[in-house]
């Protein structure tokens, strides 16, 4: 809108019945909240304020913008002068505060003014004359509300512009949807009634008859049922859950199907995931009301090697950028309630498998029983395009699933497709099935036999690994009581059976308390020290003790003592420059008092002890010391020399010496007194430093 000349008339001012009426308005104290937290508020009547009048000359409607907070401070002047043009389709608004001009619809104009508390039985006052002026100037008839009507006016021009504004985005994307077949399969319908949504039966006991959402026929129901108790119906012999008719008012049941197409163009491919709405009430007689809406799609192809994943393109359904246009958006650009980005790792559906075979013939999946995996799955959601991406990186489920692996695909099917327990090697060219399973072939016709899941086939792995054969019951007893711990690490120092014998009588691993679970991981503590510091852990007296507790308690500490010496033997080149810098720091840091000395740790052992006592990480600065990062010093008091008591940390920043941290146990503040110690010290120390940089300038 053209600007010149809208502010040589002077804005409209408030009349005195507004002056009054906004003076009363005092508001109404309400309490809103719940039992816990209630909050009082004050809701008034009137919100906005209007006065209007038509520029004859030009043809537009100024329509003045007062609020009633102003008005009740005794403000005059309006908010804003809004100017609306009606043969131009146009609008802009002038700020009277700050003084300029704003775009913005009037919903979005800054008043300094919470809306919220405003009654809606009355929001807004404006004369009659002020009504009929505005309505007809805008053709909107009996609407009545001033802001209603210039919001409806303002809504439609802002449409229209970013709809225009936005073309070269939305013509993209229609080019896309215009691929996506319009039909859905001929038994679309069935197959949500059968495959996605969960059933009940609705029974009344004492006529012993229910109503099946399935079937939806009236059917016989035995004495015995209870309410949420599963159960099969008669009639269609689906799953169902029985639910009483007196205790169930309503139900609604959510899910999300999905279907993939072949496009119009013969090269993509569309996912199309619709959310599906089951809603029954007992005013209906539980007669169920099936509502679908598409909300996600995706385009991809399969032509080239992970082609699915380089080409994928996904669509939300939503409104376009705030243009109040419901219409299909990029990923992540609609608003539609939820305001979150749709991730291939996360989206899950009840795919359709009537079309798959077929779908896929003379791509690389035609060969891979990706409808068998679907049904067996039953009412699971599966994230299809997750599993199309696995197959295409060389998953092999092809193998799996033929050789009678079934348990074993399904679990990476239900946990989205990320690496279980169990190893597996990519499909390669002229690798034998057992290889990609990292196990021999007679492994691997036992987690055939016991359809294994992928715990039992990392179990056989392991043993495998450890050139041991377990027995099927074997495989069992570990997945189901041990599961993949560390045991199984020692298969090849002692006999499974021995191993399963000793758990259950010594360890506990039948049994169900926390006790049981800590005696377990306490002998496993115990192998891992024992291994370690080289015990012959094929001698039965070794391996299995007969008591864990006190077994491992005595291990704990040789392995301390063992741990240590290894340690020292590991840091002894390091020790020797360690103890060089140790004695040029005592130098400076010789500062001691009638209660404190410094003690400068010299080796690793001993930043380990401090570490160990203080129960800190000073252990950790070791490194830093050598490289001359910083300096640590431990501070002792003078009766109790060997004794830990304070941890210190300094800095050197080109000779200049600071505290870092100055801390006792569990990295708590030093006294005061410590603290004033250390302040004396670090300035003697600065003190030497100085003197000793001096002397050596002249030397040189």
């Amino acid at each position: 809108m053209r600007k010149a000349g809208l502010l040589d008339k002077k804005p409209l001012t408030a009349t005195r019945k507004m002056l009054d009426t906004a003076k009363k308005d005092t508001g109404t104290e309400k309490r809103a909240g719940r039992w816990d937290s209630i909050d009082t508020y004050t809701e008034y009547e009137s919100r906005f304020y209007f006065r209007a009048a038509v520029y004859s000359d030009r043809g537009i409607l100024e329509v003045d913008l007062f609020t009633r907070r102003d008005l009740a401070s005794g403000r005059t002047a309006p908010r804003y002068r809004i100017f609306l043009d009606r043969e131009r389709q146009d609008f802009i608004s002038w700020d009277m505060v700050r003084e300029k001009w704003s775009s913005a619809k009037i919903d979005m104009l800054e008043t300094d003014d919470y809306r919220y508390s405003y009654s809606y039985r009355g929001r807004n006052h404006a004369a009659k004359e002020t009504l009929n002026m505005v309505n007809g100037y805008l053709y909107t008839g009996g609407m009545g509300d001033v802001e209603t009507a210039i919001l409806d006016f303002q809504a439609k021009i802002r449409k229209t512009a970013l709809a225009q504004k936005h073309r070269f985005i939305t013509d993209a994307i229609d080019s896309y949807m215009s691929m996506v077949p319009e039909r859905l399969p001929a038994d679309w319908m069935k197959f949500i009634n059968d495959r996605v949504l969960e059933h009940s039966i609705f029974y009344i006991k004492e006529k012993k008859e229910g109503y099946c959402t399935h079937c939806r026929l009236h059917v016989p129901v035995s004495a015995g049922v209870r309410h949420n108790m599963p159960g099969k119906c008669s009639s269609c012999g689906i799953s169902i859950t029985y639910r009483s008719w007196k205790m169930q008012k309503h139900t609604t049941y959510r899910t999300t199907a999905s279907v993939l197409q072949k496009c119009t163009d013969g090269v993509h491919y569309a996912y199309r995931q619709f959310r599906v709405d089951m809603f029954t009430e007992r005013g209906n007689d539980y007669e169920p009301e099936i509502n679908l809406c598409e909300e996600r799609r995706a385009l991809f192809r399969l032509d080239g090697i992970r082609s699915m994943m380089n080409s994928l393109k996904v669509y939300e359904w939503g409104e376009f950028r705030y243009t109040g246009i419901s219409r299909w958006c990029e990923d992540g650009t609609a608003r539609n309630g939820i305001n979150r980005r749709w991730y291939l790792s996360s989206e899950r559906s009840v795919l359709y498998t009537g079309n798959i075979k077929r779908l896929l013939k003379g791509t690389g999946l035609q060969y891979i029983p990706v409808a068998g995996i679907v049904k067996s799955m039953g009412t699971k959601r599966i994230n299809v395009l997750k599993m199309i991406a696995d197959i295409q990186e060389g998953f092999p489920y092809e193998a799996f699933w033929k050789m009678g692996l079934r348990r074993f695909v399904r679990e990476r099917v239900k946990n989205n497709f990320e690496s279980g327990r169990a190893q597996v090697s990519r499909l390669k060219a002229g690798k034998k099935p057992w290889e990609l399973l990292e196990m021999t072939k007679e492994d691997m016709c036992q987690a055939v036999r016991i359809d294994a899941t992928d715990q039992q086939v990392r179990i056989i792995q392991k043993a495998s690994s450890a050139g041991v054969r377990l027995e099927d019951s074997q495989v069992e007893w570990f997945d189901r009581h041990t599961g993949v711990s560390v045991i199984l690490d020692y298969l090849n120092a002692q006999t499974p059976h021995r191993i399963i014998r000793y758990l259950r009588e010594y360890a506990g691993a039948e049994g169900e308390s926390g006790r049981d679970s800590r005696i377990r991981s306490l002998w496993t503590d115990y192998l891992d020290m024992a291994r370690q510091m080289g015990w012959n852990l094929r001698d039965r007296s070794v391996f299995f003790p007969q008591d864990i507790t006190r077994a491992h308690d005595e291990a704990a500490v040789l392995y301390t003592v063992w741990k240590d010496r290894e340690d020292a033997k590991k840091m002894r080149s390091k020790d020797d420059i360690v103890r060089r810098k140790a004695a040029e720091i005592r130098k400076a840091f010789s500062y001691s008092d009638a209660a404190y000395m410094i003690k400068v740790p010299e080796c690793y052992i001993d930043f380990k002890h401090e570490g160990h006592v203080q129960h800190n990480c000073v252990t950790t600065y070791y490194d830093r010391v050598l490289e001359g990062k910083c300096i640590i010093l431990f501070i002792r008091r003078r009766q109790e020399p060997d004794k830990s008591f304070c941890t210190v940390e300094i800095c050197n920043n080109r000779g200049r010496f600071g505290v870092v941290q100055n801390r006792t146990a569990y990295n708590k503040e030093a006294l005061e007194d410590a603290q004033a110690f250390l302040a004396e010290a670090v300035k003697e120390a600065q003190k030497i430093a100085d003197r000793m940089a001096a002397e050596e300038e002249r030397s040189s």
